[in-house]
Order: structure tokens, then C-alpha cells, then sequence
């Protein structure tokens, strides 16, 4: 009978000199470890790919819980910002806090899944990595919780995903495709610099389609 290697197409190792077995060098061209994993990870991906957009769909409800102020890992965020104030007030404080905020989000590297899926508080924060939205929704997170009433997270049609708060009277727009929270000196200036048709608003309280509604930040 065949040896079970032939029956598979493969072929035993050779012996060295010394008797004993060579290993096997791999194929011109072949994948490494690392690259036989990631192409592994893509055919699980594939084959469940409808199960999972089915189970990563959000509501309207669901949008609002990602946004977590009272989160404990984001308490210790607000914690670690606040101690740079003796004491931590809104409105002295607030600006150079969400300054300092968003220079925590800006350095998690931009990763964006094959599919629908959303990651947690802690792992974006495990990984210091995600897209758009998932930065944005810890920011908003980090901002609702220093105190911001209006700090919410706006989608657009580019499926880019901002960051917008008012303070003191001006508006600020995080955007996380350039690394930038940027000034602007009214909502409105702050809506028109959004890259896309806005789509959807949102923070832990309120929830607007803008596809309903022609009322803005």
C-alpha cells in the first residue's frame, strides 16, 4: 500500500550523511508563518463574513451605549487628565483637557477591519489601534466625560467620523484623518468643514438623522 504522505502528494524528507532527516526547506515563493495566519484569518473572515455584519448591525439605541463617560478605564483617563489641575474646573479647564485628550486618541494607529465589527473601550485601548469611528467614539467618551454637554460623534457619507464640541462660544472639530482638532468660529463653520453629506449624529444622550432633519450642531 502507498504510504499516507504519498496518498497526500507529499513526499518524505530526504536523509542527511549522518543518517538522520533534513528538514524540509520551504518552496521558492512560499508563505511565511505570519502570512499563512493572516491568509487563514481572511478565509474565517470570508466564510462567516455574513454572520458577523449580522451580528455587529447597531440601532439607534445601540449607537448611544458606545458612548461611555462613566466607563471605568475612561474614569481613569479623566483621572490621569485632571490631575494636571489643582482643582479640575470645566470652565477653565476644560480646553487644554480635550487638548490632551485628543492627543491620546491621535496616537492609536488607523486600522480599519475587513468587516462590520466594533470594538470595545478596552480594546481599542489594548490595541491603541482602530478607525474613524472607533476613535472617535472614545474621544467623545474621554470629552462627556470632562464635562461636555454637546461633545458628540458625526458620520458621513465618505464613512469618515469626526468629533464636534462647543466651548466658550467657539466650536472644535476633531478630525481624525488629518490629526488635527481644529478651531472654528461658529457650528456652523464646524459642520461645513466635514468632508461628505452628514449622515448621522450622536453622544450617550441624543441621537439625530440628518437625513430627516435639517437641523445641525
Amino acid at each position: 500500500m502507498e504510504p499516507l504522505f504519498g496518498l497526500l502528494g507529499k513526499k518524505p524528507a530526504k536523509a542527511d550523511a549522518a543518517g538522520g532527516t533534513a528538514p524540509a526547506q520551504p518552496a521558492a515563493g512560499a508563505d511565511t508563518i505570519e502570512e499563512a495566519k493572516l491568509r487563514l484569518y481572511k478565509l474565517i473572515i470570508d466564510r462567516y463574513r455574513d454572520k458577523i455584519e449580522e451580528y455587529e448591525t447597531k440601532s439607534v439605541s445601540d449607537l448611544k451605549l458606545l458612548i461611555q463617560p462613566r466607563h471605568p478605564l475612561i474614569a481613569k483617563i479623566k483621572e490621569a487628565i485632571s490631575e494636571n489641575f489643582h482643582p479640575y474646573i470645566y470652565e477653565e479647564n476644560f480646553l487644554p483637557s480635550a487638548k490632551m485628550a485628543f492627543s491620546h486618541v491621535a496616537a492609536f494607529k488607523s486600522v480599519s477591519a475587513p468587516v462590520p465589527f466594533w470594538l470595545t473601550l478596552e480594546e481599542i485601548q489594548e490595541l491603541m489601534a482602530g478607525d474613524e469611528i472607533d476613535k472617535s467614539i472614545f474621544l467623545c467618551s474621554i470629552l462627556r466625560s470632562l464635562g461636555s454637554e454637546n461633545a458628540k460623534v458625526f458620520l458621513t457619507d465618505t464613512q469618515n467620523s469626526y468629533v464636534l464640541f462647543q466651548y466658550m462660544g467657539k466650536s472644535y472639530v476633531a478630525d481624525h484623518s488629518k490629526g488635527e482638532l481644529v478651531e472654528k468660529q461658529s457650528g456652523k463653520d464646524a459642520l461645513d468643514s466635514l468632508q461628505g453629506k452628514l449622515l448621522y449624529a450622536f453622544n450617550d444622550r441624543e441621537y439625530e438623522d440628518f437625513q430627516e432633519s435639517e437641523d445641525a450642531f
